[in-house]
């Protein structure tokens, strides 16, 4: 297994920025005593990816350094890319930096030119917990063609997101002390919403939410809204608790079992 970190040019963003990317491998076993290299690394494998997004603080190392994802990747034989954008909404500006394309255009062609990563849409499935998972579906339904399924750990989905969500976000940083997020109050409101465009795809969503967020409202309407609306729910699921990062991980492992459990389906 190797993991990594790159620095490189985003033309979306017009600045240089980060990406973290987790490649699986074989790590050593008594089951793969006598195992040459070519059997334990496969020529032409292509491994399926999670896409895995942030919280409105975080960067491209936050899951690494949180939760056990690697361990959780090498169980499922996932490499994961770690994007690190500043999230910024996921908003693409007409006239500026276009955060959205900037995951789902760009990042996806430099990783799977680079790396040995599937292009299938059953193979890439994207996630994020709070902001991030407004961010993974918001890239998810630009690009329906790329990514099969989502999983969202908070996030929303619902009209008037700017008004609503957005504005709750912004307090719930103000509250934590925090300065109001970079581009919450300036969101264009048609550029903020979430459409699927007619006729596209419909993507797999799992959907999760600790009980306990001042948030959890907007996640768990979000849930009824994507079944409303004929996408495919694996799960919409509230967890007790706080919106931290021991329910993270522990939602994120029960997505991803879901997933491998249904991947015949995709």
């Amino acid at each position: 297994m190797a993991t990594l970190q790159m620095n490189f040019l985003s033309m979306k963003l017009g600045m240089q920025t980060n990406v973290s990317v987790y490649l699986p491998g074989d790590a050593p076993s008594p089951a793969d005593a006598g195992r040459s290299n070519a059997e334990r690394y496969p020529v032409g494998e292509r491994f399926r990816t999670l896409w895995l997004l942030g919280t409105e603080c975080g960067d491209d190392g936050e899951w690494l350094r949180e939760t056990g994802i690697l361990r959780l990747a090498r169980k499922h034989r996932l490499a994961v890319v770690f994007p690190c954008v500043y999230e910024k909404l996921y908003s693409d500006d007409p006239r500026g930096q276009k955060f959205s394309e900037a995951i789902a255009d760009e990042l996806y062609a430099v990783c799977t030119g680079m790396f040995p990563l599937s292009r299938r849409r059953e193979d890439n499935w994207i996630g994020g917990a709070s902001l991030g998972a407004y961010g993974a579906l918001k890239c998810a339904l630009a690009r329906p063609e790329k990514f099969g399924s989502v999983i969202m750990l908070g996030g929303a989905y619902e009209d008037n997101i700017k008004e609503g969500y957005f504005t709750a976000l912004n307090g719930e940083l103000a509250r934590c002390g925090m300065a109001p997020h970079c581009g919450l109050d300036d969101a264009a409101p048609d550029g903020a919403q979430l459409k699927a465009a007619p006729g596209a795809p419909k993507m797999r969503v799992w959907i999760g939410w600790a009980a306990e967020s001042p948030l959890a409202a907007y996640a768990s309407r979000a849930a009824e809204h994507l079944a409303h609306d004929g996408f495919p729910i694996l799960a919409q699921r509230a967890f007790p608790g706080s919106d931290d990062w021991d329910f993270r991980e522990l939602a994120l492992a029960q997505a991803l079992d879901a997933l491998d459990e249904r991947k015949e389906e995709a």
